[in-house]
């Protein structure tokens, strides 16, 4: 057993795990608040995940069976969302083009189609019996809700911006901490949409698939320590959602989540393009005020930016990590680059790290799968402020900590 540990030093990673609970402990709204048996039982769920699909079954279970059926059924959703955009943008929707991906044109069309989708199953009550169900399975274990469960659930393969919409009629009324969790869980997995993308770039299929289910009890178990449940849900202990689609027929629910999602799409562009170049704004100014202060006292220090000072953030969980010498090096700056840009550009740097061994690319497949960036913000609150206008102060106020949040619980998973 302490061989074991001692092997790549796993004994830091035990380290770390005590590490990112203390930190979101650190910066818990109400830490009389927590609930502690939920703690375990998260804590205890995403080990079970990891552990089964690891070594019982070697990541088979990742690759086959259901989980893969439910993998493809989501591809398979984008598949039919992309059929309307190649037939309004054409060639533009390619992109294997010299124009490559262009975002605009390949992401935020899809919400629409997914604020369609999702307005008519409501409409046919299919989403209230799936909160329901999901609430009476996972409440015993983790005391939570059916609605943030749901959203957390679908948040491992849909979007940050899509799985929301398989909610939209209940966040009206979602609490504070469950507001938090759509955020978090939103920011701590990628989507399915992306998932092929990064398996094509050379990223191992199977970990991100992974990454993607141990991230529910991971964003749930984070979530609920830094804003822990206060106020009674509408959907605990039991409830039942009973909400009903105000749509008087099928084609009304189909126009008014079509609509709905299209205010969701401009509002998500709109911030996108906000706070990306507010960011290209601040790391400008951090370059130019280093080289001026190099210039006034003679010295060679290197050029700030956002990612170098998150780098120089995440180098003690690279060592945490059991990452030593340049590996550690090499790990802190991709998860900088991760939080301060995004993870597609860590993915695309990590898998052409030559130097980079087999295990540390496996490791760090887990800390970089998740949304949790600067600009991640921008989007939800540009996307769920859409969908519930008197929530977006909430969102604003709650949005730095989701990153936070988001990277603490792809940390656990790491």
């Amino acid at each position: 057993m302490i061989n074991y540990l001692v092997e790549h030093n796993r004994y830091l990673c035990l380290i770390g795990i005590v590490v990112v609970l203390l930190i979101a402990g650190l910066f818990s709204k109400d830490r009389h608040k927590i609930n502690y048996k939920l703690l375990v039982y998260a804590l205890l769920m995403q080990f079970g995940i990891g552990f089964a699909m690891l070594r019982l079954f070697g990541g088979a279970a990742a690759t086959g069976g259901a989980l893969n059926f439910f993998a493809n059924l989501i591809q398979s959703l984008y598949g039919f969302a992309d059929q309307g955009v190649q037939f309004l943008f054409g060639n533009l929707a390619n992109p294997a083009g010299s124009w490559g991906f262009i975002f605009a044109i390949k992401v935020l069309p899809i919400i629409l189609f997914f604020g369609a989708l999702m307005s008519l199953l409501f409409y046919f009550g299919l989403v209230q019996k799936v909160v329901n169900l999901i609430g009476f399975v996972v409440r015993p274990l983790l005391g939570t809700s059916g609605d943030e469960n749901l959203c957390a659930v679908d948040n491992s393969f849909l979007g940050k911006t899509e799985a929301p919409l398989l909610i939209r009629h209940y966040l009206a009324s979602m609490t504070k901490s469950e507001i938090f969790v759509v955020m978090v869980s939103g920011m701590t997995t990628v989507s399915g949409a992306v998932m092929a993308v990064y398996a094509a770039m050379g990223v191992q299929a199977q970990h991100i698939l992974i990454a993607a289910i141990m991230s529910i009890p991971a964003s749930i178990l984070i979530a609920k320590i830094i804003y822990p449940k206060i106020e009674r849900s509408a959907t605990e202990d039991g409830a039942s959602s009973q909400q009903v689609s105000p749509a008087s027929n099928v084609f009304d629910a189909i126009s008014t989540g079509t609509i709905d999602g299209l205010s969701l799409a401009l509002n998500v562009g709109a911030m996108l393009i906000v706070f990306i170049s507010l960011m290209a704004l601040v790391n400008a100014l951090l370059g130019n005020c280093s080289a001026l202060i190099n210039y006034l006292i003679g010295s060679n220090l290197p050029v700030l930016s956002l990612n170098l000072i998150f780098g120089y953030i995440f180098s003690p969980f690279a060592y945490l990590l059991g990452f030593t010498g340049n590996e550690a090096l090499q790990a802190a700056d991709l998860l900088g680059l991760k939080v301060t840009i995004n993870e597609l550009v860590a993915f695309d740097k990590m898998v052409h790290m030559s130097n980079l061994s087999w295990r540390a690319q496996t490791i760090l497949t887990y800390a970089l799968c998740g949304f949790s960036n600067f600009s991640c913000i921008g989007i939800q609150v540009g996307g769920i402020g859409a969908l519930v206008p008197e929530k977006r102060a909430w969102l604003t106020e709650m949005g730095l900590m989701a990153v936070l949040g988001s990277s603490l619980a792809n940390m656990l998973s790491a």
